[in-house]
């Protein structure tokens, strides 16, 4: 039986390294409320939301654990050779290849992390031009979010977080949720 599936999407940067990863989580409509609660029992007393880069070891150990269960498909791109001064093109890269994979994947409402008014505006401007270049579906529905109002926002977090630690190195986390569950891995340079 066919269950339509939304995604979730944020990104982490490690611009030591250089490094930018953009994550998608996709949650089957019919399980939001089921992944909803799991990510509200992990919060912490007056915590608002969970946010990896704010989490110790032990918190990072749980979400991990937590996330894994819940069996997420998830779609990663990752932009290597970061620089500052190309950060902004280095994610349109990564953006227009996200999307393809998710469009490819029957993936037709996205939601991602909302970052600022202008941030948005450039992510809706590469969104048109991919419709109008025929590179998107025109049926995608595209829209940002807030993570306070929206807890499902917080997957993509926690899994662009994991991912870049094992980039950097510690593979530790991601080798909870890696492996049928990554649809495609691919690096933007």
């Amino acid at each position: 039986m066919y269950s339509e599936s939304r995604a979730y999407v944020d990104e982490s940067m490690r611009l030591e390294e250089g490094l930018y990863v953009l994550a998608a989580v996709a949650v089957p409509v019919d399980r939001a409320a089921e992944y909803r609660a799991v990510l509200r029992g992990l919060l912490l007393t007056k915590q608002p939301r969970l946010h990896w880069r704010d989490e110790d070891r032990k918190r990072r150990l749980a979400i991990a654990r937590a996330v894994a269960a819940l069996s997420p498909t998830l779609n990663i791109v990752i932009g290597a050779g970061l620089l500052p001064a190309k950060q902004r093109r280095v994610r349109r890269k990564c953006l227009e290849r996200l999307l393809w994979q998710l469009a490819s994947n029957d993936i037709r409402h996205v939601v991602m992390e909302r970052r600022n008014a202008a941030g948005d505006k450039e992510d809706l401007d590469l969104v048109n031009a991919l419709r109008a270049r025929q590179a998107l579906p025109h049926d995608m529905h595209v829209q940002w979010g807030d993570p306070l109002a929206e807890e499902l926002l917080w997957l993509p977090d926690v899994v662009a977080g994991i991912v870049a630690r094992a980039e950097a190195g510690d593979d530790s986390l991601w080798r909870l949720l890696r492996g049928e569950r990554m649809t495609e891995r691919v690096i933007c340079e």
